[in-house]
C-alpha cells in the first residue's frame, strides 16, 4: 500500500509545495512591516498574523517530503544519489549567488575562478540565508534509508507515539518553559531520537498514508486557534522584552512551536480532504498542479535573490505611497510570479531538470 502511495502523483501535495514556496517568500519579506510598527497600529496585527501563517512553509516542505519518501524503501545507492543531487543543487545555486555577489561588489575573473575558495566559503557558512534548509536536508538524506526502514516497520499507533513524544518534548515543552522556567528539564535530560523536524517528516507520512482528515470546520477552528495563540503570545512578549529586543520568539527555524506544528498539520489535512472531494477533477487539472508543484523547489532557490534585487526597487517605493502591508503583499506576489517563471524556464534545461 505504501509503495503505491509513493509512486502516485497527488495533486494536493503539489498544491502544498507551491503554497510552501509562496509562504517562504512571505516569511522573508513580511517582517519588514511589523518590525517598523507597534501593536498600537492595526497593520501590525495583520502583518504578525500573515507572518505566522508563513511560518508553516518549512514544516510543509518537510511533511510533503515525508509523505513522498517514507513509503519508499530506497537502496543505499539510490539514497546516495538523492544526497548527491541535493549537494549539487546547493553547490550550483550557491555559485550563482556567489557570482551575483561578486558583480555587486566588484567582479573579477580571478575571484570567479577561485573554486576552492568558493567551496570553502559554503563549507563554513551558507551563501544566502534561506539555504540553511539545504544543509538540513542533506542531513535528512543521510538518514533517509534508516528512516524509511523504520517507517515500514511502524504501525499507526507507533507513528502516533513518535509524534506525541516529538512534539510534546520539542515543540510544546520549550514554549511552556519560556513562561515557566521551573519546568525546564533536568540537566543532561535528552531524547536524541526525537526532533521536531523528524516528527514533521513522519507527520507528513502519517497524514498522507494513515490519517482520515476531520471536517473542514474542525480544520478551520484548529488553524484559527493556533494562529490566534501565536499572535496573542507575540503581543504578550512585546510587553516582556526591552525596547528594540526581539519579541517574535516563536519563529525559531529548527524548533517551531507547537502552534506552528498544529497549523502545518491541519493545513495538510485540509488540503488532503479538499482535493479528495474533487477526485473527479480532470487529468489536465492534475497535470497543471504537477507543473506548478514541480516549480516549487526552483522558486525556493531563487526567491532570496529576487527579494534582494527588488526590495529597494519595488517594496520601498510602494510602501511610500500605500499601506506597508499592502505594499508587501504586492511585492510578495511579484517575487513569487517572477520566481515561478524563472523556475519553469530552468526546468526546461536538461541538467537542471534532474536537480529541480
Amino acid at each position: 500500500m505504501h509503495q503505491g502511495l509513493a509512486d502516485k502523483r497527488h495533486a494536493y501535495l503539489d498544491f502544498l509545495r507551491i503554497l510552501a514556496a509562496l509562504l517562504v517568500i512571505v516569511n522573508h519579506t513580511n517582517s519588514l512591516v511589523f518590525k517598523a510598527l507597534t501593536p498600537a497600529n492595526a497593520t501590525w496585527w495583520l502583518s504578525i498574523a500573515w507572518y505566522y501563517i508563513s511560518k508553516i512553509a518549512v514544516p510543509l516542505f518537510v511533511m510533503v517530503s515525508g509523505a513522498c519518501l517514507l513509503p519508499k524503501r530506497d537502496s543505499y545507492q539510490r539514497a546516495l544519489g538523492r544526497f548527491v543531487r541535493v549537494l549539487l543543487t546547493l553547490v550550483l545555486f550557491s555559485y550563482l549567488y556567489y557570482l551575483i555577489r561578486l558583480m555587486n561588489q566588484g567582479f573579477s575573473w580571478a575571484l570567479a575562478a577561485d573554486i576552492p575558495q568558493f567551496l570553502l566559503s559554503i563549507w563554513r557558512g551558507r551563501i544566502t540565508d534561506s539555504f540553511w534548509y539545504l544543509y538540513f536536508y542533506l542531513g535528512m538524506m543521510v538518514m533517509l534509508p534508516i528512516l524509511q526502514r523504520l517507517a515500514s516497520a511502524m504501525q499507526k499507533q507507533d507513528v502516533r507515539y513518535l509524534l506525541l513524544v516529538t512534539f510534546a518534548v520539542g515543540a510544546l515543552w520549550p514554549l511552556l518553559t519560556h513562561y515557566l522556567p521551573i519546568l525546564a528539564l533536568p540537566e543532561y535530560t535528552a531524547i536524541p531520537m526525537f526532533s521536531v523536524f523528524i516528527g514533521l517528516f513522519f507527520a507528513g507520512h502519517y497524514v498522507h498514508a494513515m490519517a482520515t482528515p476531520p471536517s473542514r470546520t474542525v480544520c478551520m477552528l484548529a488553524l484559527l486557534g493556533s494562529l490566534a495563540a501565536s499572535v496573542w503570545l507575540t503581543y504578550v512578549e512585546v510587553g516582556r522584552v526591552a525596547d528594540g529586543a526581539k519579541y517574535w520568539f516563536m519563529d525559531e527555524r529548527t524548533q517551531p512551536s507547537i502552534f506552528i506544528v498544529v497549523s502545518s498539520i491541519v493545513t495538510m489535512l485540509w488540503a488532503k480532504a479538499g482535493f479528495a472531494k474533487r477526485s473527479q477533477r480532470s487529468e489536465s487539472s492534475g497535470r497543471r498542479w504537477a507543473t506548478l508543484g514541480g516549480c516549487a523547489f526552483g522558486i525556493y532557490l531563487l526567491q532570496d535573490l529576487l527579494i534582494a534585487e527588488s526590495r529597494y526597487r519595488l517594496f520601498l517605493p510602494l510602501s511610500s505611497i500605500m499601506n506597508p502591508f499592502a505594499a508587501a503583499l504586492v511585492w510578495e506576489a511579484c517575487v513569487f510570479l517572477a520566481a515561478l517563471a524563472l523556475a519553469w524556464v530552468l526546468k526546461k534545461i536538461p541538467l537542471l531538470k534532474t536537480l529541480l
